[in-house]
């Protein structure tokens, strides 16, 4: 499971449309400092959850760039997963999906995840069914 900075470092950089230095992930987030952010990028790369974008000069010195991988979006999931696993019995998953479908204030948005999940639904339904 990610820990609290790891996910802060992710979401600033999934965030970002380009590819981020060290300090420029410590300007963009509250609370972080540059030896945290240089151990968690350190921790992220070795799990495969980030990689070195390219090299850049920042100043007088040449920094590494980063950005997210596919990797840390199924590690985000499995991380929301593992979470919502401990308050199963008390959020269902109908009131979860409608909380989350209420915290985007963009209708058309919104619309579009109804439809796909509609469309996942009755894949699920189907496949429960024909596992009967």
């Amino acid at each position: 499971m990610l820990n609290p900075r790891e996910l802060d470092v992710l979401n600033i950089l999934w965030k970002s449309e380009q590819p981020m230095m060290a300090t420029d992930i410590v300007n963009a987030g509250e609370g972080l400092t540059q030896s945290t952010v240089t151990a968690v990028l350190r921790k992220l790369l070795h799990a495969k959850l980030v990689e070195v974008a390219g090299v850049t000069h920042s100043g007088k010195v040449l920094s590494r760039t980063y950005r997210p991988t596919e990797a840390s979006r199924d590690a985000l999931l499995k991380n929301f997963s593992d979470t919502y696993t401990c308050f199963q019995d008390i959020i269902s998953k109908s009131t979860l999906v409608s909380a989350l479908l209420g915290a985007n204030e963009n209708a058309s948005d919104t619309q579009k995840d109804i439809t796909e999940l509609k469309s996942m639904l009755k894949e699920y339904d189907q496949k429960y069914k024909k596992s009967k």
